[in-house]
């Protein structure tokens, strides 16, 4: 999870990592479904409704160009879950002590919100995969590499 604005520094470590790891990579995406089941099988979550949150998920999708494109003109389909499990909020970062861990994970493209744990974000990513976009995108493929590494996914 990306929590500051990225340095050059950064952008050489992620474009180092993509080219590095670009001529391996293929599509290898989970369907928001299989996230779903992976988070419940993994930690206790509660499914809510929060309009505000549910909006917050749908801007992330429909406002960056990247990911709006893989919406292919329909409406992003959003569920969200608030994480009840006590490990997770032992790990949370200082930053999110106090917030409560959400999970936002959208149907069709199985982009995913996580709002209150770098640490969930990570795995989540390690587990969801890349798809034939996000593999053309340096920083997805250096995120995504970090994570599976960090997981051992």
């Amino acid at each position: 999870m990306l929590m500051q604005e990225p340095t050059k520094e950064m952008i050489k470590e992620w474009q180092d990592i993509y080219n590095k790891n670009k001529d391996d990579l293929k599509p290898n995406k989970k369907d928001g479904v299989e996230i779903i089941k992976y988070l419940k099988e993994n930690y206790s979550v509660v499914e809510i409704g929060n309009s505000e949150l549910e909006k917050a998920v749908y801007d992330n999708i429909v406002l960056n160009e990247f990911s709006n494109q893989k919406l292919c003109g329909k409406n992003p389909i959003v569920r969200l879950f608030e994480v009840t499990d006590k490990t997770l909020y032992e790990k949370q970062d200082d930053v999110f002590k106090g917030i409560k861990i959400i999970v936002g994970i959208e149907l069709l493209t199985s982009y995913i919100f996580v709002e209150g744990s770098s640490y969930l974000y990570d795995e989540l990513m390690a587990f969801t995969g890349l798809d034939d976009k996000d593999i053309t995108n340096y920083f997805l493929v250096a995120q995504y590499i970090k994570c599976k590494e960090k997981f051992n996914i």
